[in-house]
Parts: C-alpha cells; sequence; structure tokens
C-alpha cells in the first residue's frame, strides 16, 4: 500500500512539498521567533517603566511640599551679614569668638589656631585652622553661626573624622582683615 501511495504522488511534488516546509520553518526561525522574543522583552520593559511613574506620580505631591517648605524657610533663615573686616587690634578675640559660637551651637572647640603667615602675605585675609567636635546637627548650627559673622570670607576645608560617639571636624577658614 505504501508503494501504492508514492507512486501516485510524483517526486517532483515531494520535492516542492519538503522545500514549503523547509521555507516556513526557516521564515517562523528567523523572522518570527526573534520578533516574538523582541516583543517580550518590551512588554517587559514597558512594565518596569509603568511602574516607575506610578512611583514618581506617587512621590510628586510629597516632592512639591519639601520643594514649597524649603523655599519657604531658606531666606528667614541664612540672612548674611554685612561685609566688614576685622581690626588688627581684635586678631587675638578670634578664639574667644570661636568658643562663643561653639557654646551657643552645642558644640565643643578643641583648637583655634590662627595662622599668621597668611596674613603676612596677604594682609587681606587670614587663615583659621579650627577643631569643633560634636554631632551633625550641632555642627549644622555652628556653620549658620559662623556664616553670620560679618568678617568671615569663605570656609575652604572641611575634614570630618569619628572620635568616639562625636565627631571631630578640622576646618580652613579665612577671615577678612584690615
Amino acid at each position: 500500500m505504501k508503494d501504492k501511495l508514492l507512486n501516485m504522488i510524483p517526486v517532483r511534488n515531494l520535492l516542492y512539498l519538503v522545500i514549503c516546509i523547509v521555507v516556513i520553518g526557516g521564515f517562523i526561525l528567523l523572522i518570527i521567533y526573534p520578533s516574538y522574543k523582541s516583543l517580550n522583552r518590551l512588554e517587559t520593559e514597558i512594565a518596569n517603566i509603568e511602574q516607575r511613574i506610578d512611583t514618581q506620580k506617587t512621590l510628586l505631591p510629597l516632592y512639591m511640599k519639601l520643594i514649597k517648605k524649603s523655599e519657604a524657610m531658606v531666606p528667614a533663615m541664612f540672612s548674611l551679614p554685612e561685609k566688614k573686616k576685622l581690626t588688627d587690634n581684635n586678631l587675638d578675640l578670634i578664639p574667644s569668638v570661636f568658643k562663643e559660637i561653639a557654646s551657643e551651637s552645642g558644640t565643643r572647640i578643641v583648637s583655634v589656631k590662627p595662622d599668621f603667615t597668611t596674613l603676612a602675605r596677604n594682609k587681606e585675609t587670614i587663615l583659621i585652622n579650627a577643631t569643633v567636635r560634636g554631632n551633625f546637627f550641632n555642627f549644622r548650627k555652628f556653620l549658620i553661626e559662623l556664616g553670620k559673622i560679618s568678617y568671615m570670607k569663605q570656609i575652604e576645608e572641611i575634614r570630618i573624622q569619628q572620635r568616639t560617639a562625636d565627631k571631630e571636624f578640622n576646618l580652613k577658614i579665612w577671615l577678612r582683615v584690615g
């Protein structure tokens, strides 16, 4: 019976059938399957992006409240004083000024060392090396109070080191002298 069936289908038609099956299989493997995989990858990316958008929509009102709150507090809190110069007669008062600022902010002054060689070179500014101990919140208050000094020019460097429970802050501060 098999022989009759094979004899009825010409070899040429059988060859055409095999070629068609190979072409269709190749089309599926080379075009449709890669497209299907990239479609799955794109769907995963879309799901991730939608999740990020939902998260950002949730956090946007909170962010806007924080922006409004921060804009309202900054001008009143950080008013800068009129720029003045420290007189040569008052240079010896620098350590006591720093100790007063430290006591107001809840920090401790370890050392305050004016570098008089910078005064000899520049005549307009003097470098102060100060070491303060405390926590970050009190150090923030210290910096705010330090910024209120009318003869402070800039803070060049702040180095932070962990010392027992408190932190030690090493500062290089430039003061105007005139």
